[in-house]
């Protein structure tokens, strides 16, 4: 027989176990209720998502990744992907952005792929990709390359970046634009999620997708 003092904390434990697989059974129905469910055009675009009638083609300057394998022209196809152009001396909104990505896409069944796509190829070599992205999410992809073909690449996804005189001589940043590029399975430039990001929004819009 248990005491009222051991009943109450069988009690207890069984109430937290039983929270805990509400919440988890809660984010699988989630999931998979509206994994399937097409965000409308009106939709996406409240919760920031700018979404073309008709995806532009794209073509892949020869980039590489952060493991050094070059992009091959059908590189982008197969799945959707998440292209974030940013650099890994970014003091603030990179890493945030990064940071938000992970979390929005950590309760997520098959998510988009994420790159990091380089502004600074000067200093932002595969190595220092791979390094500074396995600090937010070990499946996390960098891109860089020269400048002419990261310039090539940002301009067809209409992302805007370059360099700022920092305070010490010889310093630089590197200004840029803040939105998300969103690529569908064909590789195509489909639409851009605006900044500032937040991980339920980009939940919704990865769902609805």
């Amino acid at each position: 027989m248990y005491s009222d003092t051991q009943k109450k904390g069988i009690r207890k434990t069984l109430g937290i176990l039983l929270g805990i697989v509400m919440v988890m059974l809660s984010l699988i129905f989630l999931n998979y209720v509206t994994r399937d469910v097409t965000l409308s055009a009106e939709q996406a675009a409240k919760l920031g998502y700018i979404r073309f009638e008709q995806p532009r083609n794209l073509r892949v300057p020869r980039l590489v990744t952060e493991q050094g394998e070059r992009l091959l022209p059908t590189y982008f196809q197969g799945q959707w992907d998440l292209l974030y152009f940013g650099f890994t001396s970014c003091p603030d909104i990179c890493p945030t952005t990064l940071a938000v990505l992970n979390q929005a896409l950590s309760v997520l069944d098959g998510p988009p792929r994420v790159h990091l796509v380089s502004v600074d190829p000067e200093q932002d070599t595969p190595a220092q990709l791979a390094r500074y992205l396995s600090g937010f999410n070990p499946d996390f992809l960098g891109v860089t390359g020269s400048h002419d073909q990261i310039t090539e690449l940002a301009t067809q996804l209409n992302v805007a970046f370059g360099k700022v005189p920092g305070t010490e001589p010889g310093s630089y940043t590197v200004d840029h634009t803040g939105s998300i590029v969103v690529l569908d399975e064909a590789g195509r430039y489909a639409g851009f999620i605006k900044a500032p990001h937040q991980p339920g929004q980009l939940q919704q819009i990865i769902m609805g997708l």
